[in-house]
């Protein structure tokens, strides 16, 4: 005989789905994942549309399911981290082109803004920054282990030298000697490494090696024709 009280019926009918969950849950559970994975893909959108206006038109809510997903998050924090890495070790090089592409979109916005929260991310992070450097440089050196090796030393130097700075007209005994890039990182991934004191390295910037030795020799004729006779 049906009930009559209607709230009676509900909690009969949540009684018996209970029941079924517990008998079945090992088939059901994947299954109904997998079924609302489906509608999720064929439908994004429109849910996505529907879950918007829900938390625009009611804050109370929104705050509730935040509130719920940071409890969910704090309870299975090790498994998400498990699978964060997982999934980036994975997917490594899709995850970082789309960075690269978020990023030179939001420089292109506003690059000065931009420029302004790297420097303050730097002042914030000096360890992490200087190690950000160190890998890059370690990653030219091994892009090309036959251009130079243990520059840091300046024990030895490309064919191309015999360990000493050729840039300079009259380079400094007391200057240190640091891997100079005949083309720039920046304008080429090319690591074509020669050594070169510190301060020619610096200057340098993003020009060529033929731009670079062009300014040289014209700073040098300068100088020339300023020096008395």
């Amino acid at each position: 005989m049906p009930y009559r009280d209607p709230e009676k019926r509900r909690a009969a009918g949540r009684e018996a789905l209970r029941r079924w969950r517990q008998r079945h849950g090992k088939e059901y559970v994947p299954r109904r994942r997998q079924l609302d994975r489906e509608r999720y893909a064929a439908n994004r959108e429109s849910v996505l549309s529907a879950k918007r206006q829900r938390y625009a038109s009611d804050p109370t809510f929104a705050n509730i399911v935040r509130a719920q997903n940071r409890d969910w998050y704090e309870r299975n924090r090790e498994k998400r981290r498990a699978y964060n890495l997982r999934y980036r070790q994975e997917h490594g090089d899709e995850l970082r082109a789309r960075d690269r592409a978020r990023n030179r979109w939001t420089y292109a916005q506003d690059p000065r803004a931009a420029l302004d929260y790297y420097k303050q991310w730097r002042l914030r992070n000096l360890e992490r920054a200087r190690a950000y450097v160190r890998v890059s440089s370690h990653n030219v050196v091994l892009r090309a282990p036959e251009a130079t090796s243990r520059l840091r030393s300046g024990a030895r130097y490309s064919p191309r030298t015999k360990g000493t700075a050729n840039i300079a007209a009259r380079p400094s005994a007391s200057r240190p000697i640091t891997g100079f890039r005949s083309i720039a990182a920046a304008r080429t991934r090319s690591a074509n490494i020669l050594p070169a004191c510190r301060h020619c390295n610096r200057r340098k910037h993003r020009r060529t090696e033929e731009e670079f030795r062009s300014l040289l020799q014209a700073e040098r004729a300068s100088a020339l024709l300023r020096s008395p006779a």
